[in-house]
């Protein structure tokens, strides 16, 4: 009857693994990550741009469209499935832009979703993040990729010139809804004001819609030209950008959620039943 007992226990344990949602999350921090190129360390897949310290953070050395994805969690096309994104990121300081930045220069940081999970230069399905208003000259938090359908999808932080070296924490959570549709919250807290937060519908990823890889969705992030430069902008508004922590959880879509409750039940119940 023991024997029976511990099947009945390590199947419950099994089921409990599968019930929670799927978690990566890291603080950059040594032994786990050393100083130099990101790419390959824990999981990373990052173009040679974003280099670690050793000491707890990441930067990458110029803005030119340079992105880094992790593939230690990853989600699926399945509609109802939450896919949420955090990072705390830190903007260079600021100095004064000069004037060839173009509309889709305007980009300085963003955490993004990608279909793409075996290739560092991967293409963008959704994203949010900060950008500099050139018109204005103000910062914005944006939603990027996409069609925004409803909803609200861009807020202003106000004027750039005064947040050089502010920190945030930044998190996006895209839960899809239906067919190349997900609804997307997104936060953004300096952790002394109230948030600035996003809520809108989204459409028009494709790719993240089918997953024409067929290796499931990965989320990382980018760096764009207005926080550290590229070949196009001679001065970007902010310099590099920093980021102290990554995490990013996958929460199944309810009819998985459905199918480890009933599993957890059998399990409870076959302890039960060899424990009398």
């Amino acid at each position: 009857m023991k024997k029976y007992a511990v099947v009945g226990m390590a199947a419950m344990a099994v089921v409990a693994s599968t019930a929670s949602a799927a978690l990566y999350t890291t603080s950059f921090d040594s032994p786990t990550y050393s100083a130099g190129i990101l790419n390959g360390q824990d999981g990373w897949l990052a173009q040679t741009q974003w280099q670690a310290d050793g000491a707890g953070n990441i930067s990458n050395s110029n803005g030119g469209y340079v992105r880094g994805l992790n593939t230690g969690v990853l989600g699926s096309t399945a509609i109802g499935e939450k896919m949420t994104i955090t990072s705390v990121i830190t903007l260079g300081t600021y100095r004064t832009p000069s004037a060839d930045i173009s509309g889709a220069e305007e980009g300085i940081f963003q955490l993004c979703m990608t279909h793409q999970t075996a290739q560092s230069n991967f293409g963008v399905g959704l994203a949010a993040g900060l950008f500099y208003k050139v018109s204005t000259g103000d910062l914005e938090l944006r939603a990027n990729q996409g069609t925004e359908t409803s909803g609200t999808s861009i807020a202003s932080l106000g004027a750039a010139s005064g947040l050089g070296g502010a920190t945030y924490t930044l998190t996006t959570a895209y839960t899809k809804t239906a067919s190349d549709t997900w609804s997307v919250l997104v936060s953004l807290s300096d952790g002394i004001n109230p948030a600035t937060t996003l809520s809108y519908v989204t459409t028009g990823a494709a790719d993240l819609n089918t997953d024409s890889d067929g290796g499931g969705t990965a989320g990382g992030f980018q760096a764009l030209p207005s926080g550290g430069g590229n070949a196009g902008v001679a001065t970007s508004p902010f310099a590099n950008v920093t980021l102290a922590s990554y995490s990013i959880e996958v929460i199944p879509e309810p009819a998985t959620l459905g199918m480890v409750a009933a599993m957890g039940g059998l399990a409870l119940f076959i302890r039960r039943r060899f424990m009398l």
